[in-house]
């Protein structure tokens, strides 16, 4: 049965909010979903009615929120499809800590002979994790690639995954391409080989139906905050014989069945992972969330996630204009589409999207390595959910069009940049940059490593021997604002000392006297950034060459 999305969004009423003016168009639900008053009733009740610690209190309050929890940890390993209630299901903070738990848990495990088998779509969550793990194991990581399709390369998982494998680590669905991944035969090349297989599970729990015991995983990690339910709290799955096994992240607390002051013995699964008092209230909403979610039907989450992202896809594939990314059209994919439009960066595009009350994302969003291999910087990403319409996908691709006022999404940055929100030497140097365009044979040179916002690019520094800075140029894939920045600052530092620029402290802020928005306060301050580290690292670098050899 078809979702009946105009009930649905009668439990959300955030929805009913306005931006800007504007009819609020939430298509940021890859990153956090909103949350039904069916779930944040259940939080409330919680604190109006038997808030108290749990498992430690031999009072009412104490036993009815102890239960409550309890039977929470049932209610999630009943959504994920474990048989084994409350002692397969940890509570975690969120998708991220689970991954750790599992990761730090089986350190001792690896050495200098296995390797950790990851994709190429990972989230930083998973890659970071492992790559600390693998390089404090000495152990080795490797990749498997994603096809032009957006799709993994399974003959290349079947000669990655071998006998040195030891940990499998794979998202069931990426945050970028919208791929569903077959994570059960990426399970069984993983068994096959005598590994473990951990699935990050942050964007396939809250929008399609899981059976961790069908796929065979052996750890399973998602987050609340994607499902519906309050943030600061997630879930850990895990096989019981391997959970008895694992050896805990924290330590103290809850997690302690019996110390003396020579050792400590660990309490029963799962509160062994759950030191300290754990996210009570949280946890609670989360059960309620699931329920939310399951009385909607997790089949019906997965069609109408579907059906928009497919519609959207097929709009802005059918535009000159738009790149899209990841698997095409009529392959199924979960409620998302990341793409670019021909020259506007993804960070002015989402401000002039909010101008008009819709919220995307715009960014890396936590996978610099897959964007690397896409040979982007970044995209913008609309990510829909059970309550989201054909309506406001329409609203999206009407917004790129820019309506009656402008013809194009550049035109509408061009607008943005020139409105009494920017200073005039914002649109002045975006208009007529001086500096734009590298240097042949620089002193130095310092390209932006911080591209979590899609901001990328490289400044050129010429610098006389005794010190002063006789020209600065930069060469940028960054958004209009920031390349604005970028010329501002180029030309004041001609003809100053690299002291004066390893100095820089607020300057750009004082000569736009503070007209810009505090949403984009990023892109402003981030050239200045970039230019002080600059300048500072070439003279801690090259102390001797500078004002010193006359």
């Amino acid at each position: 049965m078809p979702v009946d999305v105009s009930a649905i969004r009668e439990d959300f009423p955030i929805l009913d909010r306005q931006v800007n003016g504007e009819p609020l168009t939430y298509l940021d639900n890859a990153a956090t979903t909103q949350t039904p008053r069916q779930v944040y009733e259940v939080y409330e009740e919680f604190y109006e009615g038997y808030n108290a610690n749990v498992h430690r209190g031999i009072h009412a309050l104490s036993h009815e929120a102890s239960v409550a929890y309890e039977e929470a940890h049932d209610r999630l390993a009943e959504f994920v499809g474990a048989s084994g209630g409350r002692e397969e299901m940890v509570f975690t903070k969120n998708t991220t800590e689970g991954i750790n738990v599992v990761a730090y848990g089986l350190l001792d495990e690896l050495g200098p002979d296995d390797e950790v088998v990851l994709t190429e779509m990972e989230h930083h969550a998973s890659l970071v994790t492992w790559q600390q793990v693998a390089e404090t194991a000495g152990a080795d990581v490797r990749y498997i690639e994603v096809a032009e399709d957006g799709r993994l390369d399974l003959e290349h998982a079947k000669e990655v995954i071998g006998p040195e494998t030891a940990v499998v680590s794979v998202a069931h669905v990426s945050n970028v391409l919208g791929t569903v991944n077959p994570v059960e035969t990426l399970a069984e090349l993983a068994h096959d080989a005598g590994a473990y297989i951990l699935v990050d599970g942050a964007q396939s729990a809250p929008t399609r139906p899981v059976d961790v015991e069908a796929m065979d995983a052996d750890f399973f990690a998602f987050s609340g905050h994607k499902m519906a339910g309050p943030t600061g709290v997630g879930g850990l799955y895990g096989k019981r014989d391997l959970l008895e096994e694992l050896a805990p992240l924290c330590y103290g607390g809850e997690m302690i069945s019996h110390v003396t002051f020579d050792e400590a013995a660990w309490n029963d699964l799962p509160w062994k992972f759950e030191a300290g008092t754990p996210p009570i209230a949280e946890g609670i909403a989360l059960a309620a969330a699931a329920d939310y979610l399951d009385d909607v039907g997790m089949d019906e989450v997965r069609a109408h996630e579907n059906e928009l992202a497919q519609y959207a896809l097929e709009r802005l594939d059918s535009r000159d204009d738009v790149e899209t990314y990841g698997p095409p059209a009529g392959v199924e994919r979960t409620g998302l589409v990341a793409f670019n439009v021909e020259g506007v960066h993804g960070h002015d595009l989402s401000s002039v999207l909010n101008d008009r009350g819709i919220a995307v994302r715009a960014g890396d969003h936590c996978t610099q390595p897959l964007h690397d291999v896409l040979d982007l910087p970044g995209s913008v990403r609309a990510s829909f959910y059970v309550y989201n319409t054909k309506a406001e996908v329409d609203r999206l691709l009407d917004a790129l069009d820019g309506g009656d006022a402008f013809d194009d999404a550049r035109a509408q940055v061009e607008a943005y940049l020139s409105s009494d929100r920017y200073h005039d030497r914002v649109y002045e140097h975006h208009r007529d940059p001086k500096n734009a365009g590298g240097l042949a044979d620089p002193t130095f040179s310092k390209h932006s490593e911080e591209t979590t916002c899609g901001d990328e690019g490289e400044f050129h520094l010429d610098v006389s021997p005794d010190g002063t800075i006789e020209r600065v140029a930069f060469e940028s894939e960054s958004c209009a604002v920031s390349r604005a920045v970028a010329d501002l600052l180029a030309g004041h530092l001609e003809g100053q000392s690299l002291d004066a620029a390893a100095d820089l402290d607020g300057w750009v802020v004082d000569a736009l006297d503070g007209r810009f928005p505090d949403l984009r306060r990023d892109c402003v301050v981030g050239p200045e950034e970039v230019l002080r580290e600059a300048a500072q690292e070439y003279l801690e670098r090259e102390p001797e060459g500078i004002a010193g050899d006359d």
